[in-house]
């Protein structure tokens, strides 16, 4: 809707004498929104063509060695298994490193709210009230460290307890970990497809080491098919870093990673941006989907 919406705004304009800068917009974010796959892109001439020709000798080298698969349909070229060739990525790597202690499951946050419910908001949408989603924001306050203003994004901005995996204690019945696998917005309603970023991975104290947050990563990334990718920001030699590093991601910085989207749409992938804006040393981790044909993300 979003693409039609402009490229119809767009033949309407051409039948007048002039060329009105509102039917240049639309053509070019319309040309943004074409979704050929990146096989076919990587055959094309033009300005691929161009951008293939400046690449240097490392770039070449790591794309012959880069495997065909497609990717994600809004990227504009391979360059996440280009740079998996080139660092020399253990595909392996992507599944779970050690198994999970017996009292630790994985599981889907569940939408069970205890009632009676007061607020407006809490009856609307009683899942993300519920003792799984209280469990998440206590999470996020006392290992993530998150105010108010992040909590409130959290509960009303998020796409709410659909999108959480948890880690409970069996022993105690106790959410000791989570993580969510969040849409990327480009603006309002307005997101990309086959791109999603994993956040919001939180594991209490005490609780770490035992590969509790590997396995989270790897059933989130369950949830995708393989020609979708997961992204993750992480600020360079942290924690985080270096968890998704040994996850198997690959990790690229800014500027490579508006080598991945097209131009025109890289401009508006605001979240990338604000990201490197608040902190400068962001590494850009990508891996594709570990889901069969059948994979389904629930939180859409």
């Amino acid at each position: 809707g979003f693409c039609l919406d402009f490229l119809g705004k767009a033949a309407d304009n051409m039948h007048r004498p002039t060329l009105s800068a509102a039917c240049l917009l639309s053509l070019i974010v319309g040309a943004a929104c074409f979704t050929a796959p990146p096989a076919s892109l990587s055959l094309a001439p033009g300005l691929l063509r161009s951008r293939l020709a400046s690449a240097t000798s490392r770039q070449t080298a790591a794309r012959s060695l880069a495997s065909p698969a497609t990717g994600p349909v809004m990227q504009m070229w391979n360059w996440v298994p280009e740079a998996a060739a080139r660092q020399q990525r253990d595909p392996a790597r992507l599944a779970p490193l050690k198994p999970l202690p017996e009292n630790i499951i994985i599981r889907m946050a569940s939408k069970k709210a205890e009632e009676p419910y007061t607020n407006i908001m809490q009856k609307a949408n009683p899942g993300d009230f519920g003792p799984d989603m209280t469990a998440v924001v206590d999470l996020a306050k006392e290992v993530g460290e998150k105010g108010p203003g992040d909590i409130f994004g959290m509960l009303f901005m998020d796409q709410g307890w659909r999108s959480y995996l948890v880690a409970e204690d069996t022993n105690t019945g106790e959410v000791v970990a989570c993580a969510q696998l969040s849409r990327i917005q480009v603006g309002g309603y307005v997101y990309l497809t086959d791109d999603l970023q994993i956040k919001s991975l939180y594991v209490k104290e005490g609780y770490r080491r035992y590969g509790i947050a590997n396995h989270l990563i790897h059933n989130l990334l369950g949830r995708l098919k393989v020609t979708e990718r997961a992204w993750a920001f992480c600020e360079k030699d942290t924690d985080p870093f270096f968890l998704f590093f040994s996850s198997g991601f690959v990790g690229i910085n800014w500027s490579e990673a508006g080598m991945v989207f097209p131009g025109v749409l890289w401009l508006f992938l605001w979240p990338f941006h604000a990201q490197r804006l608040k902190f400068s040393n962001t590494i850009y981790f990508a891996a594709e989907g570990r889901g069969g044909a059948d994979a389904f993300n629930p939180a859409g």
